[in-house]
C-alpha cells in the first residue's frame, strides 16, 4: 500500500500528489474497480444526458430495469437447485428401496439417477449382474462389487478437506493481495462455496452415512473384512460425524445468523420494498450492498421463508441421519422423511416461499411426488399390508405415473421461466419482482418517494466519485445532501423503515463533498471568481477562435491523433500549472525555440538555405483587429520589464499585382521569422520535427525597435504572405501563446 508519505513524494509531472488527494484517488479507485453482474442499463445513459431532475428520474428509475437486462443468477440457480433437490432426495429414496423392494425392472431403468448423489455403491449394485437378486434378500458380499469401498471415502474425505483448505487459502491469498474490489471478491468466494455446500450436501452425507451400516455378522455392510465397532470403523464414523456437524450444523446456523442481521423489518410489506430497492441500487451499480451482504441467501424467498435455505439443510440432515441410523427399521426409516416432507408442504401451501411466483408451483409438485414415494415405501413396509395395489405389476406403473407428473410438469415449467425470463411473454411484468413491479403500489407513498430519492441520490454519488475531480458535479452533490437530508428528517418523524438507509447515503455524500469540494469547478466556494474568469473568457473568445484555427493551418500536415494529443495534454497542463508559471517568463524565446524557428541560429535550416513564411491564418470574417481582445495595462508593463513589444501581424493579398508579391517573399527572407520549410525537406525533418508544437518566432523591424511574435508551423507546405498592420492586444496574445 502506498503511504501518505510516499503519495507526497509521487512524481505525478502535473500536479504533485498530496496526501488528501491520494485518499480521494484512492475512493475513486475503489468505486471504479468495483464489478457487478448487472450490465449498464438504459437509466445510466438517460440519465447522465438528462441530468438529475426530480420530475424526470423519479418514475422514469422505477421503470428502467427489464428484467431481461437485469442478467441475475439467482433464477438460474434456483431453478437448477430446486430440480437437483428433487433428484438427490428420489435417489436416496431409492437407495432405500433397494430392500423393500421396488421391482427390479424400476431399478435398473433408473439406476442412472445414483449417480446423481455419486453413489457408486447402489449403481454397481444394480448394474453388476446377479448382484440386485442377493441385495433384495437382505446383505451382499463386499466383494462382488469391483470397487472397494474404502476408496470412495478416501475420496470424498480428500475433497472435503481440499474444499475446506482450498476457500482458506483462496482467502488469504485476497486479503494478501489488497485488491480494491477485495470485498467483492471475498463475497463471491463466499457465494460459489455456498452453492457447492448445497451440491454435495446430499452426495457426501449419503457416502459416509454407509460406514455406519453393519449387516448381522457385525461387519460393515460397505466392507465386510471391517468388523462394526473395531479402530478403524470408529476412525470412518468420527470423520463422518465430524463432517456432518460441519456441513448439517455449522454452516446452517452460520447462514441463519448472517440472515438475521440483514433482514430489514419484520413486516412483509417493508421487507420486499428494502429488497427490492437494494437489488435496484446493485442492479444499476450504485450499491453492493446486496453482493456483499450475501442478500442471494434470502432474496429469492419471502420474509416468512427467509431462512428456507437453512431450513433445507436441516432437512437434509434429518434425512441423512435416518438413512445411516435406522437401517435396520426401513418403517421408522421412511417415516423419517413422510413427515418432514408433509409438513413443508402444508407450510408452503398457506405461506408461499418464493418472491417469483413461477416457482411455487414447482415447488409444490416437487415435494408432493416425493410425499407420494414417501408414503408407498411406508405402507409397503408395514407389516399388515398386504394390498394387491403393492404387488410388482401394480408398483411399477404407480412409479411410473408420479415421476412422470413430476417429469412432464418440469418440462413444461422450464419452458415458461425461459420464455419469461427472455421477455418473450408478459413483457409488461419482470419475471423477478423488482421495483416497477404492480407490488409497488402496496408499498407506502412516502417510503417509495424516498426509494427515488435514494436512487438519484446515488446516482450523483457515483458520477461524483467516478469523473476527474476538476469536473466532479460538487452543486449536485451539495443540492442531493439538502435534499436527503429533509427526507431523513421526515422519515425519523414518520418512523419508516427506509430512514436508516437515508442516513447511510447522507453520511456518504457529506464525506464525498468534503473531498471534492476543495478541487472541484462546480464547488460554492468558487462560484465567485468562476464567474469573472466566465466575463474574462468572453471577452477574448473571438482571439481564442482565431488561434484554433490558426493551430489547425499551422498542423495541416500532422495526423489528427498528434494534433488532439498535443492540445489535451497542453490544456491539462495549463489547468493544473497555470498558476505555477511564473509570468513574466516568455517561453516562446527560450534557447531550443530559438534553435528550432530561428533560421540564423539553426544549423539544419542554414544548411538547407530554407525560406518560409510566417504561416498566418486570417479569419477573413473578421474585419476589426482592434476588437479581439481587450488592453491590459499590467501585461504591457509585464512586456516592457522584459523587452518585449508584441505586435500582430495581418496578411493582405494582391492576386493583381505580381511584383508586390515577389517583393513581400524577398522581404521575408530577409527577416528572420520562419515557420514553415519546404516540401523536399519535410522526410528528412519529419523525426526531428514531429510533434513540436506550434510557437511564435521573433522579428525585427526596422521602424519599431520591438519583437514581433508571429505563429509559426515547422510542417508548412504553402506560402503565404504577410505585413505588419496593426498591433494586437495583450490579452489576445496572452491566447495566442496559450495554446499549441
Amino acid at each position: 500500500m502506498m503511504t501518505e508519505e510516499a503519495a507526497e513524494k509521487d512524481d505525478i509531472p502535473l500536479l504533485p500528489v498530496t496526501a488528501q488527494q491520494y485518499r480521494l484517488e484512492k475512493l475513486r479507485k475503489i468505486q471504479q474497480a468495483r464489478e457487478t453482474e448487472a450490465a449498464r442499463t438504459d437509466a445510466d445513459i438517460i440519465l447522465a444526458e438528462r441530468g438529475y431532475d426530480d420530475g424526470v428520474d423519479g418514475e422514469f428509475l422505477l421503470h428502467s430495469s427489464p428484467s431481461q437486462r437485469r442478467k441475475t443468477m439467482l433464477i438460474a440457480e434456483d431453478a437448477v437447485m430446486m430440480i437437483l433437490d428433487y433428484l438427490q432426495i428420489y435417489a436416496l429414496i431409492m437407495a432405500m428401496a433397494v430392500r423393500w423392494p421396488w421391482p427390479t425392472e424400476w431399478l435398473y431403468a433408473t439406476r442412472f439417477l445414483f449417480l446423481v448423489n455419486v453413489d457408486v455403491w447402489e449403481f454397481l449394485k444394480i448394474n453388476t449382474a446377479g448382484v440386485i437378486t442377493a441385495a433384495r434378500d437382505g446383505f451382499i458380499d463386499s466383494n462382488l462389487i469391483t470397487i472397494d469401498y474404502r476408496f470412495v471415502l478416501l475420496g470424498w474425505a480428500v475433497f472435503a478437506f481440499a474444499s475446506i483448505i482450498s476457500y482458506i487459502a483462496f482467502f488469504i491469498g485476497m486479503k494478501y493481495q489488497r485488491r480494491l474490489n477485495l470485498l467483492l471478491q471475498i463475497a463471491k468466494l463466499k457465494r460459489v462455496f455456498l452453492i457447492l455446500a448445497q451440491v454435495v450436501a446430499i452426495p457426501l452425507g449419503v457416502n459416509f452415512a454407509k460406514v455406519f451400516h453393519c449387516n448381522a455378522d457385525g461387519n460393515m455392510d460397505v466392507h465386510n473384512e471391517t468388523p462394526c465397532g473395531g479402530g478403524e470403523h470408529i476412525a470412518y464414523i468420527c470423520v463422518a460425524i465430524f463432517l456432518f456437524f460441519g456441513l448439517y450444523v455449522l454452516l446452517p446456523l452460520w447462514m441463519i445468523m448472517k440472515t438475521r442481521t440483514q433482514v430489514f423489518s419484520y413486516k412483509a410489506e417493508r421487507h420486499e420494498g428494502y429488497l427490492q430497492l437494494k437489488e435496484a441500487e446493485y442492479a444499476h451499480s450504485l450499491d453492493l450492498i446486496w453482493a456483499l451482504n450475501l442478500y442471494h441467501m434470502f432474496s429469492s424467498f419471502r420474509l416468512f421463508w427467509a431462512y428456507y435455505r437453512p431450513v433445507i439443510f436441516f432437512i437434509k440432515f434429518i434425512f441423512i441421519v435416518s438413512y445411516a441410523t435406522l437401517f435396520w427399521y426401513p418403517v421408522w426409516q421412511i417415516g423419517a422423511y413422510t413427515l418432514p416432507l408433509l409438513l413443508l408442504l402444508i407450510v408452503s401451501l398457506i405461506k408461499w416461499p418464493f418472491r417469483v411466483t413461477s416457482f411455487n408451483p414447482q415447488l409444490f409438485i416437487s415435494i408432493f411426488c416425493l410425499l407420494l414415494l414417501a408414503a408407498l415405501g411406508v405402507v409397503q413396509n408395514a407389516e399388515t399390508s398386504d394390498s394387491v395395489f403393492f404387488q410388482a405389476t401394480y408398483l411399477l406403473s404407480e412409479l411410473l405415473v408420479i415421476n412422470c407428473i413430476w417429469l412432464g410438469f418440469t418440462i413444461l415449467w422450464v419452458l415458461f421461466i425461459i420464455v419469461r425470463y427472455a421477455g418473450i411473454l408478459c413483457k409488461s411484468k419482470p419475471l423477478w419482482p423488482q421495483m416497477d413491479s404492480n407490488r409497488r403500489d402496496k408499498m407506502a407513498e412516502n417510503t417509495q418517494k424516498y426509494m427515488r430519492a435514494l436512487l438519484c441520490g446515488r446516482v450523483v454519488l457515483e458520477q461524483a466519485l467516478t469523473s476527474n475531480k476538476l469536473f466532479s458535479p460538487a452543486h449536485e452533490v451539495s443540492r442531493q445532501i439538502q435534499i436527503i437530508n429533509a427526507y431523513c428528517r421526515e422519515a425519523e418523524l414518520l418512523n419508516d423503515p427506509i430512514h436508516d438507509t437515508l442516513w447511510d447515503l447522507l453520511d456518504e455524500l457529506l464525506e464525498a463533498h468534503s473531498r471534492i469540494s476543495p478541487y472541484s469547478l462546480f464547488a460554492e466556494s468558487v462560484k465567485p471568481s468562476i464567474s469573472v474568469t466566465a466575463k474574462e473568457l468572453m471577452k477574448l473568445l473571438p482571439s481564442f477562435k482565431q488561434r484554433l484555427a490558426q493551430r489547425e493551418y499551422d498542423f495541416i500536415l500532422m495526423s489528427p491523433m498528434k494534433r488532439r494529443m498535443l492540445l489535451k495534454m497542453y490544456a491539462l497542463g495549463v489547468f493544473m500549472n497555470g498558476r505555477e508559471i511564473d509570468r513574466n517568463k516568455q517561453t516562446f524565446h527560450t534557447e531550443t525555440v530559438q534553435r528550432l524557428y530561428n533560421p540564423k541560429t539553426s544549423v539544419v535550416l542554414q544548411q538547407r538555405q530554407i525560406q518560409g513564411d510566417d504561416g498566418m491564418y486570417i479569419d477573413v470574417n473578421l474585419n476589426d483587429e482592434s476588437e479581439l481582445g481587450p488592453s491590459s495595462y499590467k501585461r504591457q508593463q509585464q512586456l516592457k520589464d522584459a523587452g518585449l513589444i508584441l505586435t500582430g501581424i495581418e496578411e493582405e493579398f494582391n492576386e493583381e499585382d505580381d511584383d508586390d508579391d515577389e517583393l513581400d517573399i524577398f522581404k521575408q527572407t530577409e527577416s528572420d521569422l520562419v515557420s514553415s520549410i519546404n516540401d523536399q525537406d519535410m522526410d528528412d525533418l519529419r523525426e526531428m520535427m514531429a510533434g513540436i508544437p506550434s510557437r511564435p518566432g521573433t522579428s525585427y523591424s526596422s521602424t519599431k525597435n520591438s519583437l514581433a511574435p508571429s505563429d509559426s508551423r515547422p510542417f508548412s507546405s504553402t506560402s503565404r504572405k504577410s505585413t505588419d498592420a496593426s498591433t494586437t492586444s495583450p490579452a489576445a496574445a496572452a491566447v495566442d501563446t496559450s495554446l499549441v
